[in-house]
Protein backbone atom coordinates (compact mmCIF):
# COMPACT_ATOMS: atom_id res chain seq x y z
CA UNK A 1 0.00 0.00 0.00
CA UNK A 2 1.46 3.45 -0.94
CA UNK A 3 2.21 5.88 2.21
CA UNK A 4 0.11 8.02 0.87
CA UNK A 5 -3.18 5.89 0.44
CA UNK A 6 -6.76 7.48 0.94
CA UNK A 7 -7.78 6.79 4.40
CA UNK A 8 -4.37 6.21 5.79
CA UNK A 9 -3.00 8.72 8.70
CA UNK A 10 1.05 8.96 8.00
CA UNK A 11 3.15 9.82 10.80
CA UNK A 12 6.87 10.37 11.29
CA UNK A 13 8.13 7.34 13.85
CA UNK A 14 11.65 7.08 15.53
CA UNK A 15 12.82 3.23 15.19
CA UNK A 16 14.87 1.78 17.56
CA UNK A 17 17.80 -0.70 16.55
CA UNK A 18 16.66 -3.38 16.06
CA UNK A 19 18.13 -4.98 19.13
CA UNK A 20 16.25 -2.73 21.23
CA UNK A 21 13.00 -3.37 19.73
CA UNK A 22 12.72 -6.88 20.22
CA UNK A 23 13.09 -5.99 23.54
CA UNK A 24 9.81 -5.20 23.42
CA UNK A 25 8.01 -7.53 22.06
CA UNK A 26 8.54 -9.56 24.88
CA UNK A 27 6.78 -7.01 27.21
CA UNK A 28 3.56 -6.05 23.87
CA UNK A 29 3.10 -10.08 25.00
CA UNK A 30 2.62 -9.74 28.59
CA UNK A 31 0.44 -7.06 27.61
CA UNK A 32 -1.53 -9.35 25.06
CA UNK A 33 -2.06 -12.17 28.21
CA UNK A 34 -2.92 -8.97 30.31
CA UNK A 35 -5.99 -8.78 28.53
CA UNK A 36 -4.63 -5.36 26.30
CA UNK A 37 -6.30 -6.32 22.84
CA UNK A 38 -4.09 -3.48 21.13
CA UNK A 39 -0.95 -4.86 21.88
CA UNK A 40 -0.33 -5.94 18.27
CA UNK A 41 -2.10 -3.20 16.71
CA UNK A 42 0.40 -0.71 16.02
CA UNK A 43 4.27 -0.91 15.49
CA UNK A 44 7.24 -0.88 18.18
CA UNK A 45 7.75 2.71 17.15
CA UNK A 46 7.27 6.10 18.67
CA UNK A 47 5.20 8.51 16.92
CA UNK A 48 6.96 11.85 16.59
CA UNK A 49 4.30 13.70 14.13
CA UNK A 50 1.10 13.35 12.70
CA UNK A 51 1.62 14.85 9.08
CA UNK A 52 -0.64 15.63 6.41
CA UNK A 53 2.31 13.61 3.94
CA UNK A 54 5.11 11.86 3.71
CA UNK A 55 8.32 13.32 4.32
CA UNK A 56 11.19 13.67 1.40
CA UNK A 57 14.49 12.17 2.62
CA UNK A 58 16.26 15.39 3.10
CA UNK A 59 12.95 16.68 5.31
CA UNK A 60 13.72 13.16 7.13
CA UNK A 61 17.41 13.54 7.84
CA UNK A 62 17.03 17.35 8.76
CA UNK A 63 14.71 16.10 11.67
CA UNK A 64 17.10 13.03 12.56
CA UNK A 65 19.90 15.62 12.94
CA UNK A 66 17.68 17.40 15.41
CA UNK A 67 16.73 14.19 17.23
CA UNK A 68 20.35 13.44 17.85
CA UNK A 69 21.19 16.61 18.73
CA UNK A 70 18.15 16.31 21.32
CA UNK A 71 19.44 13.43 22.86
CA UNK A 72 23.31 14.60 22.98
CA UNK A 73 21.78 17.18 25.95
CA UNK A 74 23.35 15.59 29.16
CA UNK A 75 22.34 12.19 27.37
CA UNK A 76 25.72 11.06 25.67
CA UNK A 77 23.20 10.18 22.91
CA UNK A 78 21.43 7.16 24.40
CA UNK A 79 17.71 7.17 24.61
CA UNK A 80 16.32 5.45 27.68
CA UNK A 81 13.30 3.95 27.98
CA UNK A 82 11.46 4.93 31.43
CA UNK A 83 8.33 4.03 33.05
CA UNK A 84 4.89 2.84 30.61
CA UNK A 85 2.69 6.04 29.82
CA UNK A 86 0.26 7.15 27.20
CA UNK A 87 0.08 9.73 24.59
CA UNK A 88 -3.21 10.40 22.64
CA UNK A 89 -3.39 11.50 19.37
CA UNK A 90 -6.29 13.76 18.27
CA UNK A 91 -6.68 12.52 15.15
CA UNK A 92 -7.09 9.00 14.41
CA UNK A 93 -8.21 8.74 17.86
CA UNK A 94 -5.71 6.75 18.90
CA UNK A 95 -4.48 6.07 22.53
CA UNK A 96 -0.85 4.57 22.42
CA UNK A 97 0.99 2.75 25.92
CA UNK A 98 4.83 1.75 26.19
CA UNK A 99 7.61 2.77 28.07
CA UNK A 100 8.02 6.86 27.89
CA UNK A 101 11.56 7.87 25.89
CA UNK A 102 13.65 10.19 27.97
CA UNK A 103 14.50 12.17 25.00
CA UNK A 104 13.05 15.95 23.97
CA UNK A 105 10.89 15.80 21.30
CA UNK A 106 10.97 18.13 18.58
CA UNK A 107 9.83 21.20 18.13
CA UNK A 108 6.87 21.71 15.83
CA UNK A 109 8.94 24.61 13.74
CA UNK A 110 11.16 21.53 13.36
CA UNK A 111 9.08 19.44 10.78
CA UNK A 112 7.96 20.71 7.43
CA UNK A 113 5.25 23.72 7.93
CA UNK A 114 3.00 22.80 5.36
CA UNK A 115 3.20 19.03 7.10
CA UNK A 116 2.82 19.01 10.20
CA UNK A 117 -0.92 18.54 11.68
CA UNK A 118 -0.07 17.30 15.47
CA UNK A 119 3.24 17.03 16.81
CA UNK A 120 3.21 14.55 20.23
CA UNK A 121 4.53 16.11 23.68
CA UNK A 122 5.98 13.00 24.72
CA UNK A 123 7.57 9.94 22.60
CA UNK A 124 6.09 6.73 23.58
CA UNK A 125 7.96 3.59 22.40
CA UNK A 126 4.15 2.06 21.49
CA UNK A 127 4.06 -1.42 22.87
CA UNK A 128 -0.01 -1.60 22.59
CA UNK A 129 -2.85 0.73 21.48
CA UNK A 130 -5.40 1.56 24.19
CA UNK A 131 -9.08 1.25 23.26
CA UNK A 132 -11.76 2.94 25.34
CA UNK A 133 -12.01 0.33 28.22
CA UNK A 134 -8.02 -0.39 28.49
CA UNK A 135 -6.93 2.46 30.67
CA UNK A 136 -8.61 1.49 33.59
CA UNK A 137 -6.76 -1.69 32.91
CA UNK A 138 -3.93 0.03 32.84
CA UNK A 139 -4.43 1.50 36.33
CA UNK A 140 -5.55 -2.32 37.50
CA UNK A 141 -3.15 -4.27 36.10
CA UNK A 142 0.51 -5.69 37.32
CA UNK A 143 2.41 -4.94 34.70
CA UNK A 144 5.89 -5.69 34.54
CA UNK A 145 8.19 -3.10 33.77
CA UNK A 146 9.87 -3.24 29.69
CA UNK A 147 12.73 -4.39 29.60
CA UNK A 148 14.64 -1.90 26.82
CA UNK A 149 18.28 -1.38 27.30
CA UNK A 150 19.06 2.23 26.53
CA UNK A 151 20.10 3.02 22.65
CA UNK A 152 21.83 5.39 20.67
CA UNK A 153 21.09 3.41 17.05
CA UNK A 154 17.97 4.54 15.91
CA UNK A 155 16.32 5.75 12.47
CA UNK A 156 13.17 8.04 11.58
CA UNK A 157 10.57 6.99 8.73
CA UNK A 158 7.45 7.70 7.48
CA UNK A 159 5.16 5.67 8.52
CA UNK A 160 1.71 4.98 6.86
CA UNK A 161 -1.42 3.51 9.11
CA UNK A 162 -4.85 2.26 7.45
CA UNK A 163 -8.03 1.32 9.34
CA UNK A 164 -8.81 -1.97 8.48
CA UNK A 165 -12.67 -2.63 6.84
CA UNK A 166 -13.21 -5.72 9.60
CA UNK A 167 -11.98 -6.53 12.85
CA UNK A 168 -12.74 -4.19 15.97
CA UNK A 169 -12.32 -0.41 15.17
CA UNK A 170 -9.82 0.47 17.99
CA UNK A 171 -7.47 -1.85 17.09
CA UNK A 172 -7.83 -3.16 13.56
CA UNK A 173 -5.13 -1.08 11.38
CA UNK A 174 -2.68 -2.18 9.11
CA UNK A 175 0.81 0.14 8.53
CA UNK A 176 3.56 0.57 6.08
CA UNK A 177 7.01 2.51 7.30
CA UNK A 178 8.70 4.33 4.26
CA UNK A 179 12.84 3.76 3.91
CA UNK A 180 14.03 5.01 6.98
CA UNK A 181 17.15 7.04 7.37
CA UNK A 182 19.86 6.90 10.35
CA UNK A 183 20.22 9.49 13.26
CA UNK A 184 23.64 10.91 12.70
CA UNK A 185 26.46 8.94 14.61
CA UNK A 186 26.80 10.64 18.39
CA UNK A 187 30.17 12.41 19.00
CA UNK A 188 30.93 13.36 22.57
CA UNK A 189 31.99 17.01 22.84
Amino acid sequence: MPLSQAGSFNFVVLIPHRDSARALEPYSRKLFRAGFAGAYSFPNVAPLALVSRACSRSELKALALSQRNLSACGRDGKLRALSPQTVSCPSPALTLFGPLLDTPVPAPETFPADAALYCFPRLILCAALLGPDDEALTRQAILPEPAVPPFRAAMLANMSLSPLDSGAPAYSFAWEIGEPVWLPAYKAS
